[in-house]
């Protein structure tokens, strides 16, 4: 099959706007809030094992509450995330009750935490949640903005 000129830019074109179509929407996440309001970082104990190369760590338990009021009966995927900043990177791992999916997260990404029709107003759940820094944390104060993103379908 040959290719001309025209149809090869069409294709082109496709494939590039393909990505640019994904519309997330922020969500109203503030009404959630985390316990203990302050968390201490920690400093994790270096394991004999050349693979793990210490670094801090806390654990914190989230109550979640996403305003999807906007959305109620659309449906699509909510994620969790977690902008890069300038220092260190953080890793999240967390579980849930139930009601959004648990998972992992570092920072600069986003992770899936619910998918399918948006039931109602809201939707809360309670994340435990362990953090995790390389040794380069040099922070006694940190500001974690992580947000919640929906992509309607």
């Amino acid at each position: 099959m040959t290719l001309t000129r025209p149809l090869l830019l069409a294709l082109l074109g496709g494939l590039l706007a393909g990505p640019v179509l994904a519309n997330p929407h922020r969500l109203d996440d503030s009404q959630s809030h985390t316990v203990p309001p302050n968390v201490q970082m920690q400093w994790r104990p270096v394991a004999k094992s050349r693979s793990d190369v210490g670094g801090m760590e806390a654990w914190l338990r989230v109550n979640v509450r996403i305003d999807t009021s906007e959305w109620i009966g659309r449906s699509g995927r909510v994620y969790m995330v977690l902008p890069r900043d300038e220092t260190s990177t953080i890793e999240a791992v967390w579980t849930t009750q139930g009601r959004l999916l648990g998972g992992r997260l570092v920072s600069g990404e986003r992770a899936l935490v619910y998918a399918g029709q948006i039931p109602g107003a809201t939707l809360q759940d309670q994340f435990h949640v362990r953090l995790r820094s390389g040794a380069d944390w040099q922070s006694n104060t940190r500001r974690l903005n992580f947000h919640f993103e929906f992509d309607a379908d």
